[in-house]
């Protein structure tokens, strides 16, 4: 091909951009939920602790004092006994041995309880995080997904030395990408998770502490947590202020996100597809033309040609290494796909080959049983 006929298809193409009038109507169709759950992997690695806690409750004795008849005195302590040397007006008789007969006398009443505050704040911190689960239970049913629906009606016509071209094309564009719930911790699904915790929470409200502090009617505790010796030192108790405080801040990751949109696209998009147009009028030219210089090399020229002022256009800082860079890459992803497309052929074959020789094989050895 000479200077003379290169300059004719350049100004060809240039005449076909040019007078191309062209309409690209987009339909979008999105919708994309996506679901977090860190919460899980939180939630599963405290746990523990807190069970640790449950079963070892921490627990203080209450002194209840009161005045009781000598009769109805359950046992006589020291305590008792200095109450009585305290108030005299108590003692009834004093026998001539030195005996002292009461009337009545102090009763000490030693009970153990569980209504503390670390107790308390186990018991509120058990409350929310039950309500919390059984709301991201009801957040996160179903499953991640992304879908999104793009039909696309392109259409365009241009001139070109006296040749009306024209196109029409119609493309449904479907991306869908479907996530199960991810499991973790040792493998387990999503369901058997979400089983796991909901077993322990439960189990946790049918312990003593929970039960007792449940029939007291016990205030919950409010933040900020008051920073005493056991919660400041116990390691259990560490970590079960540290889920206090990410349920007090937590706030959801989850996305969900809808658009349905009509509209006419005059950007990249469109772009491309008047690109489209004008590579098929290059290849269907050439394909048509008489012409002997019009080669095969000839026509890969004129496509690379084009191609790359495209890309010019599209990115005025690319260089001509990116350029090589690009057209490198794409090579080597195109003979990776050859070489696994040859693979599964030669497989086909050997396993086709097999079976036949194994069909062989039997009816030989049937033959042989026969004769």
């Amino acid at each position: 091909m000479d200077n003379h006929e290169e300059e004719e298809i350049l100004e060809e193409d240039d005449l076909f951009l040019h007078n191309l009038n062209s309409t690209l109507f987009v339909k979008r169709d999105y919708d994309e939920k996506q679901f977090d759950y860190e919460w899980m992997a939180i939630l599963e690695d405290t746990i523990p602790y807190i069970d640790n806690i449950l079963r070892n409750p921490k627990r203080f004795i209450i002194n209840e004092e009161e005045i009781v008849k000598v009769e109805l005195a359950r046992k006589v302590t020291v305590e008792s006994v200095i109450h009585l040397t305290q108030h005299t007006n108590l003692i009834q008789k004093i026998e001539d041995d030195g005996d002292v007969k009461p009337s009545k006398i102090l009763n000490i009443n030693k009970e153990e309880s569980m209504d503390t505050y670390e107790n308390r704040f186990i018991y509120t911190l058990l409350t929310d995080l039950r309500f919390f689960f059984e709301q991201r239970i009801k957040e996160t049913s179903g499953v991640s997904y992304c879908l999104d629906k793009r039909n696309l009606a392109y259409e365009a016509n241009t001139n070109v030395l006296g040749e009306n071209l024209k196109i029409s094309l119609n493309v449904s564009d479907v991306t869908k990408n479907v996530n199960e719930h991810a499991g973790d911790s040792a493998t387990m699904t999503y369901a058997e998770r979400v089983k796991k915790l909901k077993t322990q929470i439960d189990g946790f409200f049918g312990t003593e502490l929970m039960q007792t502090l449940s029939r007291l009617h016990v205030s919950p505790v409010r933040s900020p947590i008051k920073k005493t010796n056991v919660i400041l030192k116990n390691p259990n108790f560490r970590k079960a202020e540290a889920l206090w405080n990410y349920l007090q801040t937590y706030r959801s990751k989850d996305k969900k996100e809808k658009e349905k949109r009509d509209y006419f696209d005059k950007g990249i998009l469109k772009e491309e597809y008047d690109q489209a147009f004008l590579m098929a009028f290059i290849a269907n030219r050439n394909y048509m033309s008489t012409s002997s210089s019009t080669t095969e090399a000839n026509i890969i020229n004129q496509m690379m040609q084009r191609l790359i002022d495209n890309l010019l256009e599209t990115d005025l800082e690319l260089t001509e290494d990116k350029i090589a860079e690009l057209f490198e890459k794409q090579i080597r992803v195109m003979k990776e796909k050859n070489g696994k497309r040859t693979k599964r052929i030669f497989q086909i074959m050997d396993d086709r080959l097999d079976f036949e020789n194994k069909a062989m094989r039997d009816l030989v050895e049937l033959y042989r049983k026969e004769a």
